[in-house]
């Protein structure tokens, strides 16, 4: 009986950090302030980023240039497939998961799970809800300020005209967006081969859409991916707010409460 009563005193003033898990995401303060932290997060990384950090940023960015002196024969490769089927398909339902299609996948995961009292489900609509508007947010600056011409913004277009403030063709939005909800989805349920599978499918299908569709070169596309994706990281691996908390512990042989300080 002594060594119990010991034993729960020792609990309660056990130390115990515990990350925020992936099902205990919640519509409050908590979750709203995690958009401004989130952002600044973004905004700021780069100040932090080490030599693995800068070597990854130099890859993409490496890559998405090496594929400007493809992306006329591949757009070419695209408008030869052509038809009135492909043409409805990209139009019907590839295209809207760069918008509205995504968000409703969100929206889904996070109603079935508030109504269903499915926390894995809750949380991942709410992560990828916050990926969504995060990414079509952050992605409109490099947009704007690298002002890439589209390939459908004239006759004679090439992959290296340029209109800073003006164009903005790279990266491409509805890939970022469509890769910030996938990314979340395939995080949250990457125990089931198969999800994170079709996520990336849809979201790849998607921006290639926007290739066939003459919206954006291929490069664009790409860059688009890679920043949905670093997006849709962030969000899913950044902490809540820190507080304590008081858990209840119990096993075999002993009972009592410990403190918990989430981070």
């Amino acid at each position: 009986m002594v060594t119990v009563l010991k034993n729960i005193v020792l609990l309660c003033f056990l130390p115990n950090v515990l990350f925020a898990q992936l099902d205990s995401i919640r519509l409050d303060g908590n979750y709203l302030k995690k958009y401004w932290d989130d952002a600044k997060l973004v905004v700021s990384s780069p100040l932090r980023w080490e030599g693995d950090d800068w070597a990854k940023f130099g890859i993409v960015t490496g890559t998405t240039a090496a594929l400007f002196l493809v992306d006329e024969p591949i757009q070419r490769g695209f408008q030869d497939l052509q038809s009135e089927k492909l043409d409805n398909f990209s139009s019907n339902f590839l295209e809207p998961f760069g918008a509205e299609y995504s968000l409703a996948v969100a929206g889904s995961f996070a109603l079935y799970g508030a109504f269903a009292k499915d926390n894995k489900s809750l949380s991942t609509g709410l992560l990828a809800v916050e990926s969504f508007l995060l990414s079509s947010i952050i992605v409109q600056f490099p947009k704007r300020l690298i002002g890439r011409q589209r390939p459908d913004s004239g006759p004679d277009v090439s992959p290296f005209e340029f209109e800073p403030l003006k164009s903005h063709g790279l990266p491409s939005g509805h890939t970022t967006a469509v890769f910030s909800v996938a990314t979340v989805i395939a995080i949250q349920y990457s125990e089931t081969v198969w999800v994170p599978v079709v996520s990336y499918s849809i979201a790849t299908l998607a921006g290639l859409s926007r290739v066939y569709d003459n919206r954006h070169w291929f490069s664009d596309v790409f860059a688009g991916a890679a920043l949905g994706y670093a997006v849709g990281k962030l969000v899913t691996k950044s902490k809540l707010n820190k507080r304590v908390s008081i858990i209840p512990f119990s096993n075999k042989h002993i009972h009592g409460v410990k403190l918990a300080l989430t981070l």
